[in-house]
């Protein structure tokens, strides 16, 4: 069985995770195929991260990572969309939907790959702190990168804006990344049991 990836951007990228991470905006079809294959793979680290528990908690986790990082794609990223609108930036609302969803895609690739060795450190583990805090470890350094990618994409789109609007820009991007971190984190310790969260 083949994945198709014709919607995705593409843009002389040759492998699947090139097409997924890959700069520039793909048809709102390819762009929700960019988001779906990312929250995917963040389900995959849950499902790494429930073998500790075992039984639902294996489902649990597969719902709960994936639900931080659209978390702050489907509340955070429009209220900020609609801020620098409103502040006159010159972002288009493809291209607000391109960044974001191309933050999830590497986020998601990157708890994929994570995954195998967080299932089986959490496995082994025989602290549940540890294992809580090796598990923690692995959203943040993913979360952390494609939050990075999500606030560069958008910085790019005010580079074209006026001095005063592009300086407003920045300062509304700092304030967002500072409520994303806290967005996907509380959802992180409300949904994953291994953090404390929902049994």
């Amino acid at each position: 069985m083949t994945v198709s990836t014709e919607g995705l951007v593409g843009h002389g990228a040759t492998s699947f995770s090139e097409r997924i991470v890959a700069p520039g905006m793909a048809t709102v079809a390819g762009e929700g195929a960019r988001a779906g294959f990312g929250l995917l793979f963040a389900a995959v680290y849950g499902l790494g991260l429930g073998t500790r528990e075992g039984g639902a908690a294996l489902w649990q986790h597969a719902f709960g990572v994936p639900m931080g990082l659209a978390s702050v794609v489907l509340v955070g990223v429009p209220s900020l969309y609609v801020f620098l609108s409103l502040a006159d930036a010159p972002i288009s609302p493809t291209a607000a939907l391109s960044v974001a969803t191309r933050s999830l895609g590497v986020s998601g690739l990157l708890l994929a790959g994570l995954a195998p060795a967080t299932a089986l450190f959490v496995l082994t583990i025989d602290s549940p702190v540890v294992a809580a805090a090796a598990g923690l470890v692995g959203l943040v350094v993913a979360g952390g990168i494609g939050l990075v990618h999500l606030l560069e994409g958008l910085s790019r789109e005010l580079r074209q804006a006026s001095p005063l609007v592009r300086s407003g820009g920045n300062a509304a991007l700092a304030v967002f990344s500072l409520f994303a971190a806290g967005l996907c984190l509380r959802v992180w310790w409300g949904l994953l049991p291994l953090l404390g969260g929902a049994p």
